[in-house]
């Protein structure tokens, strides 16, 4: 059994450390926009940094005074790079590390870059990772409200002996050790977020995609198909209710029918996980741990719309995507219907 990790709280964190020193959020948008807000309700001074567009206009709607990327790096002390993976390693090597001095911190909520090897950071700089496990919007809805979300933390490179003290006041800041930050690492973050994104999500749309091909070529309709497995939400909530009693736990919920049908189905699975398992452990070593998709989607930057269009259009083309948008489709005529004075339906 592997050791637990270190799950930091409140009592570790002291925001005076942050005293004196400039926060600059470069980035204002999904995780920017909270943990600029945050950090300024905590006390801390904050300067936002992000190009001149929709973003920027937004941090001036929240009763900030943007600057430019580089004017904000050069303004701060603590740098959060909050801006997408993809654009970092040029924005960062062009308009923020020269403007870093020795001393300063680099506070990264994403490993990737870091972890391999696509931002070259100054000597003499702190690098740390504050990791929110949550999207933006609940990063502020949470700290509002005065509730923990899960966090990682981690210190990838102390220079002056103090870099665990500021990861830890800015997660403070953030909310991040409300309820409790656990001690990590960017390569572990990363790692686990791409594998998340490359193994186990493209396993449910596959197990998804053939269920709905089997259903279909059987005769069961597009709606019964669809709203059984995905489209009434009905898995949405039980996740939710994975997330507070665990993935067995949440089978109380479902009748004894459901039970005994799952858990016998489960038992076969398991006992034969073969394909699955070496498809994961794959992705694991030869995609992710190797360093081989870093390389190709670094390759890929410069071309990212165009591959990703590509992408979505073949993924668009297949039955359940064809299936689900006429069922959509027909879901919305059907309310706009009830929404009319005379209550009547659409002869479509």
């Amino acid at each position: 059994m592997t050791t637990p990790p270190r799950v930091f709280t409140d009592a570790d964190a002291d925001l005076s450390v942050l005293d004196g020193r400039t926060a600059a959020i470069l980035g204002f948008g999904n995780q920017g926009s909270a943990q600029a807000q945050n950090l300024r309700d905590s006390g801390v001074t904050v300067i936002v940094g992000n190009r001149d567009d929709e973003y920027r206009e937004r941090a001036a709607a929240a009763g900030f005074r943007p600057a430019g990327i580089a004017g904000a790096a050069a303004a701060g002390q603590v740098a959060l790079l909050l801006i997408p993976d993809e654009v970092q390693p040029q924005v960062f090597r062009e308009q923020v590390a020269p403007h870093l001095q020795a001393g300063d911190t680099l506070v990264v909520a994403s490993g990737y870059n870091w972890s391999f090897g696509l931002l070259d950071v100054p000597d003499g700089i702190d690098v740390v990772m504050v990791a929110p496990r949550m999207i933006g919007e609940a990063v502020r809805a949470r700290y509002l409200a005065g509730e923990g979300y899960p966090c990682f933390v981690s210190v990838e490179r102390d220079a002056t002996g103090n870099a665990l003290g500021t990861a830890l006041a800015v997660a403070r800041g953030i909310g991040g050790t409300t309820g409790g930050a656990v001690a990590s690492s960017a390569l572990e973050e990363a790692t686990l977020d791409l594998f998340s994104e490359q193994a186990i999500w493209p396993a449910i749309f596959d197990v998804l995609h053939t269920a709905y091909e089997v259903l279909h070529d059987a005769g069961f309709s597009d709606e019964a198909i669809l709203y059984e497995m995905y489209l009434s939400a009905e898995p949405a909530e039980i996740f939710a209710r994975a997330a507070t009693t665990g993935l067995i736990g949440q089978l109380g919920v479902h009748s004894q029918t459901s039970q005994y049908g799952q858990l016998r189905a489960l038992r076969a699975l398991r006992a034969s996980p073969g394909a699955l398992r070496e498809r994961f452990e794959r992705v694991l070593r030869e995609d992710i741990q190797s360093g081989a998709f870093a390389r190709e989607w670094s390759r890929a930057y410069a071309d990212a719309d165009a591959r990703l269009a590509r992408l979505r259009a073949e993924a668009a083309a297949r039955p359940i995507a064809a299936a689900e948008r006429a069922v959509m489709e027909r879901a919305r005529s059907r309310a706009a219907a009830r929404s009319r004075p005379d209550g009547g339906e659409d002869q479509r």
